[in-house]
């Protein structure tokens, strides 16, 4: 199952994407993106070392290998569907050493369909820095959730549950306090109300 950093090569995908669709160019409508290694780890701020080569080898496998299943209901008709997060990857190599040369991936189609109609939402640089997967996944919340307002509030229970954290209230809540104390969340002060 893709884990909380594996998002980071979706992310990047969708950014690779965006900017080809806001610069007209026709390769954007193509769901297979191609891209070196190097410009990937750089653009989420990783370690460029051979380390770093095979953890984006594990992700594109554990994102090819969770699959999303989804039911919609439009005009009375309900229809159940699953899929991948990304269909397919390859990876292209210098013979003799082999060196990544370049990375190819497609994107599913519910991924692309997204991009397209321009239904994601962009994300500060340094969001690549949260170094903690809970921080990331707040971030991500905040993000959706606070819009154009000053202020979001949720009760603790729910944050939990969005969060997909498996945390026991009482240790989700101290792990939140350590996030508020740490104030590493660009863009978003978090702060913990106490019930009176």
């Amino acid at each position: 199952r893709a884990t909380q950093f594996d998002k980071d090569v979706l992310i990047y995908l969708t950014s690779q994407l965006t900017e080809g669709i806001n610069r007209n160019r026709e390769d954007s409508l193509n769901r297979t993106i191609r891209f070196t290694v190097f410009d990937y780890l750089v653009t989420t701020k990783k370690q460029t070392g051979g380390k770093e080569y095979l953890r984006l080898e594990e992700a594109l496998k554990r994102l090819m290998g969770t699959m999303i299943q989804t039911n919609i209901v439009t005009g009375g008709t309900k229809v159940k569907e699953a899929f991948a997060l990304i269909e397919s990857w390859k990876i292209i190599e210098r013979g003799e050493d082999e060196r990544m040369m370049a990375v190819e991936v497609t994107v599913s189609k519910w991924l692309h369909n997204a991009i397209l109609k321009k239904e994601i939402l962009t994300i500060n640089p340094d969001y690549f820095s949260i170094r903690k997967p809970l921080s990331r996944r707040i971030y991500e919340l905040a993000r959706k959730h606070v819009g154009r307002q000053t202020e979001w509030t949720i009760g603790l229970d729910l944050l939990r549950e969005k969060s997909g954290s498996k945390s026991s209230p009482k240790e989700f809540k101290r792990q939140l306090k350590i996030i508020a104390s740490e104030d590493l969340i660009p863009d978003y002060r978090i702060a913990i109300i106490e019930d009176k």
